[in-house]
């Protein structure tokens, strides 16, 4: 486990930093086109909606289906959620790139945390792959914003 444990971490940092960056990109994109504090609020809230309803249905489906498809899944959403931000950036598509990270970055989350957690032999290991693990968010909350930034 040890061995796959920083491709894990990067395939977090990865999800988790595009979700950061349309974090950071969409609202300030919404004020600039003009739309209300208001409904910039309702744009950042949506980044947690997806979370908050996946949350089950999404660690059900990590344990019939293990890692892999996940967080493939995860990949291919964000992916899309990104690339219709960058391709129409309008407030519809933006709340739906919100939505799709958002979705994205959870559910990814939620498939790496299960699958560290069984992969781990012991409590002494079972912390330190979780320490390892809470870096990917912590790393990709300065690398999303910073590249969406560029």
């Amino acid at each position: 486990m040890a061995s796959g444990l920083p491709r894990l971490i990067a395939a977090q940092i990865s999800i988790h930093a595009c979700m950061t960056g349309l974090r950071m990109a969409t609202p300030l994109l919404a004020l600039a086109q003009g739309y209300s504090a208001a409904a910039v609020g309702v744009l950042l809230a949506l980044f947690a909606l997806t979370q908050v309803f996946l949350a089950l249905p999404a660690g059900r489906y990590a344990d019939r289906h293990g890692l892999r498809r996940p967080v493939a899944l995860s990949v291919v959403v964000a992916t899309l959620g990104a690339g219709l931000a960058v391709a129409w950036p309008v407030f519809p598509i933006l709340c739906v790139a919100a939505l799709c990270s958002g979705g994205a970055a959870g559910t990814a989350l939620i498939a790496l945390q299960r699958h560290v957690g069984r992969s781990a032999h012991d409590q002494v290991q079972l912390r330190k792959v979780f320490s390892w693990l809470a870096l990917g968010p912590a790393i990709s909350n300065f690398i999303g914003p910073f590249f969406a930034g560029l």
